[in-house]
């Protein structure tokens, strides 16, 4: 509810993009990434993250059989909890994305392996941004410093804003126009 809303939609269609918005699953489904358990309650179902991943891949798979997809130009988008899921996703399926972008990615279970997640990423040449705001503080800006800090050292293609009054929910229509922008900007065959 929080991401396809506002300037995405309108961004969407000046643009030509078709937006899918996958629940994952349910609300807590973190998108196939690693779950942080909520409240100290159980992960339920077990294989939350199992399912929350294929609801993604099955969500896409129907757009793309029901709409009229360029493959050069097919992103993932996501933020906080969906952040995490666009950096997880972005790494196991890059050969789905012309390039991804993670608005304060609530990745901190996958912090320890970032450069895995990154290699990935990188190995398949797909570009990646990071929009974080300064007072978010849900995701802190250094942690996510710290994915832009690999991103550098990987020698990625990527770019990184942060806005300095962005918090953890303003952050997401103040930094679409950039993601828009981003994602024109990389095509698949058309990297700068």
């Amino acid at each position: 509810n929080f991401l396809v809303r506002d300037r995405l939609v309108d961004l969407a269609e000046e643009g030509g993009y078709i937006v899918v918005g996958p629940l994952g699953y349910n609300v807590s489904g973190w998108y196939g990434s690693p779950v942080i358990a909520m409240g100290g309650r159980p992960v339920e179902p077990p294989n939350l993250a199992e399912l929350s991943e294929k609801d993604v891949l099955t969500v896409l798979d129907m757009v793309q059989k029901e709409f009229n997809i360029d493959d050069k130009r097919t992103y993932l988008l996501g933020h906080s909890m969906g952040g995490a899921g666009t950096l997880f996703l972005g790494s196991k399926y890059p050969s789905n994305w012309a390039a991804i972008a993670s608005i304060a990615p609530a990745a901190f279970m996958m912090q320890k392996n970032q450069k895995d997640y990154l290699g990935q990423i990188k190995n398949a040449n797909i570009p990646a941004m990071i929009v974080q705001g300064g007072k978010d503080n849900v995701v802190p800006p250094q942690n996510t410093r710290t994915w832009t800090d690999a991103m550098k050292e990987l020698g990625m293609k990527y770019e990184y804003v942060e806005l300095p009054e962005g918090d953890h929910g303003t952050v997401i229509s103040d930094g679409m126009p950039n993601i828009f922008k981003f994602f024109a900007d990389h095509s698949k065959g058309n990297l700068p």
